[in-house]
């Protein structure tokens, strides 16, 4: 998926009703978090067609923010280890 790095453009926008400019690359983090707490079935999709699994993990394994449930479905899917997981503070 190369051809936009404007998120808005790329999943549902109102994933990003709060933000102006998030470039799929930059704000990669940021993207994935929001779709994976968020997105819907194409949205995972598209997600998973930009960005590895690698860093999908990553995300979950790091990100703060992320809801719980979000990481724990997650964690199970990729079959992340309870001690490899970052709590939430």
């Amino acid at each position: 998926m190369g051809q936009s790095k404007d998120v808005k453009l790329i999943f549902d926008p109102t994933l990003f009703w709060d933000a102006r400019e998030i470039d799929v690359d930059r704000h990669a983090e940021y993207v994935i978090s929001r779709v994976l707490d968020f997105g819907d079935e194409n949205d995972l999709k598209k997600l998973r067609q930009i960005y590895s699994d690698a860093q999908l993990i990553a995300v979950v394994q790091e990100r703060r923010g992320l809801l719980p449930m979000t990481r724990r479905f997650w964690s199970v899917y990729f079959g992340i280890p309870d001690e490899e997981k970052k709590k939430d503070v």
